[in-house]
């Protein structure tokens, strides 16, 4: 455990987090910064979860409670305000991607943005954080955070999940950083080579996706979440936006439909023919949403990267495991009539799909990294974390792949470049994990000591460059003195 002393100050570090479950993580992981003498406080959407939030002993803020105080405000005047400090391209950007804002009356969106942003104003005036930790989504409580923190000049620090033992991506200010520089990329012993091969065979023998499959079976535990989220939203938390239980059984019906109708469609098999693989992504998920809005339209994608393909190939289509019965029937139909397109029943295995096929083409999936695993060639089209380090082949325009996907089929693959790469991606990354890949006190603690080093590196290097700077103004002075 990291001791806090002078040359490690106290920090104050702000969490934010949505509803009851994400909080009562969040508030674990809070408690254990707190015994290492850090102070923390919490912002969450959820009154249930400002109720137990404050049993840990941090300041708690209620979001909604909050933005509900706010004496009236001028939108026009505001918007005009924020548009300007926080530098958005558009201020609908702001708050495009929450699910709630979606077909809502666009005066009522704007006030409701506006307010987030006051009330997440006023959080930060009252506490003074030095850190800011919001989780990852579409919602507009996240990106508030995100918003003020970067304008405040607080660090704010993004929890993403990877492949790796140590699995914790910890970005700093943004969502879409690389995981290593090219330069990161330095010569392997032979025990750091075996390091890597000894990974890479864990992995694949291990053959199971980082997410789990989505479970559509009928389960008393289904049941009992289900009355616990009704008696939520009809005794504590009546005006909770997100809080939709009704919507989560009618989502539910629909899954499990769509599920028993896509059977019809999978293939058992990717065919004989040499192939392509592609990873379809979580509809929603917040990369497609939010990061990468222009690549939502994954039966689009497929249908130009198909097209594109040399004469001869085919290409592979699986859905994520956590997707299943939440893609459009007539969009997985769509594909399956495309002459040289093979939809694959969403549990078979990612990884000999991946030894089989010429090459994987993702938009942002894991599946491309672990594709690096096993030394293949990787496209990207939505800027991942493992792009741009020389290992992939990196695309910006579709455009480009009516010339770029011949060549790519061919290309040469430099193993000992992408084990230098996963080398150096096992090295940056950390212990612990997001909260909806691992809830438990080990992770909790895992997470929390994984922050206070991270936050104690950025002190460390503040103070190395305070101290590079006095020496430069000494000098400075020295020489004008001689004069």
């Amino acid at each position: 455990m990291t001791i806090v002393t002078a040359q490690t100050a106290a920090e104050r570090v702000l969490i934010t987090s949505l509803q009851f479950v994400e909080a009562d993580f969040a508030g674990r992981v809070g408690t254990q910064l707190m015994r290492r003498g850090h102070a923390v406080a919490h912002v969450t959407h959820s009154r249930l979860a400002a109720r137990r939030l404050r049993r840990t002993g941090a300041e708690v803020w209620c979001l909604p409670e909050l933005m509900a105080s706010l004496a009236p405000v001028d939108v026009d005047a505001e918007v005009e305000r924020m548009s300007a400090a926080y530098a958005v391209p558009t201020f609908r950007d702001v708050y495009s991607a929450d699910l709630v804002c979606e077909g809502a009356d666009e005066r009522w969106a704007l006030e409701r943005t506006v307010r987030h942003l006051l009330g997440m104003e006023q959080v930060f005036d009252a506490f003074s954080p030095t850190a800011v930790v919001p989780e990852v989504g579409n919602e507009t409580i996240r990106t508030a955070a995100h918003l003020v923190g970067l304008r405040r000049g607080v660090p704010v620090l993004f929890l993403l999940n990877t492949i790796f033992d140590d699995p914790l991506r910890l970005n700093v200010d943004e969502l879409q950083a690389p995981i290593v520089e090219p330069g990161d990329l330095r010569p392997l012993t032979d025990a750091e080579r075996a390091e890597v091969r000894a990974f890479t065979e864990r992995f694949l023998a291990r053959d199971k996706p980082i997410r789990a499959y989505r479970d559509l079976g009928v389960r008393a535990e289904r049941f009992r979440v289900l009355a616990r989220h009704l008696a939520v939203r009809l005794l504590v938390e009546r005006d909770n936006e997100y809080l939709r239980p009704l919507a989560w059984i009618g989502n539910d019906i629909k899954g499990r439909a769509r599920a028993r109708l896509a059977r019809v469609l999978y293939e058992d098999s990717a065919g004989e023919r040499p192939f392509l693989y592609f990873p379809l992504h979580v509809w929603d998920d917040y990369k497609l949403k939010k990061l990468i809005p222009h690549r939502a339209d994954q039966l689009a994608i497929v249908e130009v990267v198909a097209r594109a393909l040399p004469h001869g190939y085919d290409l592979v289509v699986k859905e994520h495991p956590n997707s299943i019965g939440r893609n459009r029937f007539l969009d997985l139909l769509a594909m399956r009539r495309l002459g040289n397109v093979r939809v694959v029943q969403p549990r078979f295995s990612s990884n000999e799909l991946i030894r089989r096929s010429a090459g994987v083409v993702a938009i942002s999936s894991t599946v491309g990294i672990e594709a690096l695993l096993q030394h293949k060639r990787v496209m990207t089209l939505g800027k991942p974390y493992y792009a741009g380090a020389g290992v992939t082949r990196d695309l910006y325009s579709l455009a480009e792949l009516r010339t770029e996907l011949p060549a790519f089929v061919d290309a040469p693959v430099d193993a000992d470049r992408i084990d230098r790469f996963l080398h150096a991606a096992m090295r940056a990354t950390r212990p612990g994990a997001p909260v909806l890949i691992d809830r438990s006190d080990e992770n909790a603690a895992a997470l929390a000591g994984s922050l206070e080093a991270a936050l104690a590196q950025r002190q460390a290097s503040r103070r190395s460059a305070s101290r590079q700077s006095a020496a430069v103004s000494m000098l400075s002075d020295a020489s004008e003195s001689t004069r």
